[in-house]
């Protein structure tokens, strides 16, 4: 036997050995970069919560108003409601307030004394919101508690499809 036989048996097998490790590496390296699916179940996305809104300017406090209101306007009764609503309110004030504890909220006011919206609504003449710290938005008990009024139908015209305007305040 020569040595080039020799060579020439042996490199056959080490030439399969070495091709089936390449394809392994391969494979293994496909499975890194999710080329190939993995047989692990996919991780469920949570859905990430945005940090509040810190509040630091008049229109950003107004318009954090809007933002919530509009949350919670679900249907197409209640949105045009509120659109009814921003369409007769048009004189908004932001008031920055500092509590006894050190914190300051904002005041959001909507007067519409002069306006014929009153007439029909008379809850929309006067409401108020205050922003916390944290940016959440809640209605003041101020003007007799108007802004939940307003609330309140908005959350009234969202449940009921069927209705156009939420019901009127009963006279006593």
């Amino acid at each position: 036997m020569t040595l080039s036989n020799l060579n020439k048996s042996f490199m056959k097998p080490i030439l399969i050995i070495t091709l089936l490790v390449v394809m392994a590496g391969a494979a293994t390296g496909c499975e890194d970069f999710g080329l190939t699916p993995s047989p692990q179940p996919p991780e469920e996305k949570t859905e990430e919560k945005t940090p509040p809104t810190v509040v630091r300017t008049e229109d950003r406090a107004i318009l954090a108003v809007y933002e919530h209101l509009l949350s919670q306007a679900e249907s197409y009764q209640a949105k045009v409601y509120l659109a009814d609503f921003y369409s007769a309110s048009d004189n908004w004030n932001a008031k920055s307030e500092l509590l006894k504890d050190g914190t300051s909220i904002w005041h959001i006011v909507v007067e519409m004394t002069g306006t014929e919206a009153g007439e029909e609504r008379p809850y929309w003449q006067q409401a108020s919101w205050l922003i916390l710290p944290d940016g959440k938005v809640i209605p003041s008990n101020r003007f007799e508690a108007n802004a939940l009024r307003i609330e309140a139908d908005l959350q009234q015209l969202s449940l009921q499809p069927g209705t156009t305007k939420p019901s009127e305040p009963e006279e006593e």
